[in-house]
């Protein structure tokens, strides 16, 4: 069953899409409002939040809620309850390749600490991009050590993802995932292929990807538009 704040959300998200409620329109004040629609301050605050996630309102103290856009920002959602929900970016988007090379591990700083049998590393670059958008939404670079680097010669210019080829070619299942996300400001080079100003708020995701056995398969480090991505955490104490 949806959620009170999120059915109260599609609803004025309706309203804006058939013009009962313009682009550019203030909203009234929340206890005003909440009244009119006969819901509580706080549901009507959660579907605020809903609608200014996804960039259809925007709210300002002392400036009150505005709707800023009549569509909602395609987003990607990644759950974490699981691994298969933590993996689920692999999966429901493909990576498209720009380029692959050989790299020491003296010249990646994620690489430090981290074992390949001949010290250098396959580096696999590539995009990510929403169904029915042009601009990626992620910029990233995989590394996968020398023991799996003949991957390179089997891989086309669009793979769901890197670990599930090495997972077919070398019998491995992925058994833990090691992640740790960051704000940074985005770099000129990346801000320009996902679309956001040089130097913007930036999220990046560095993943160590481990088989059953605890051998390292792959490290990633992703960096994503934050306005088209969430990351969403679940997680319940028995």
């Amino acid at each position: 069953m949806t959620a009170l704040h999120q059915q109260l959300a599609g609803t004025i998200l309706t309203q804006i899409q058939t013009g009962k409620l313009r682009v550019g329109d203030k909203l009234p004040p929340e206890i005003e409002y909440a009244a009119e629609l006969g819901v509580s301050r706080s549901t009507l605050r959660l579907a605020f939040a809903e609608l200014e996630r996804v960039g259809v309102l925007q709210r300002k103290k002392r400036a009150g809620t505005t709707i800023t856009s009549d569509r909602p920002k395609s987003q990607f959602n990644m759950s974490t309850t699981g691994l298969h929900e933590l993996l689920s970016l692999g999966r429901d988007t493909d990576l498209v390749l720009s380029g692959t090379k050989t790299v020491r591990a003296d010249k990646i700083t994620h690489l430090n600490g981290h074992h390949s049998e001949t010290g250098h590393w396959l580096e696999i670059s590539g995009t990510r991009t929403l169904p029915g958008e042009a601009v990626p939404f992620n910029s990233t670079q995989i590394y996968v050590p020398a023991r799996y680097a003949a991957i390179q010669h089997v891989l086309k210019p669009s793979e769901p993802s890197v670990f599930r080829i090495i997972e077919e070619r070398f019998d491995l299942v992925v058994g833990r995932v090691s992640q740790t996300a960051q704000a940074i400001r985005c770099p000129a080079g990346i801000a320009e292929i996902i679309g956001i100003d040089p130097g913007a708020p930036a999220l990046r995701i560095v993943a160590h990807l481990y088989d059953r056995n605890a051998v390292l398969m792959e490290i990633s480090i992703a960096t994503f538009d934050p306005e088209r991505f969430q990351l969403q955490t679940d997680v319940q104490v028995d």
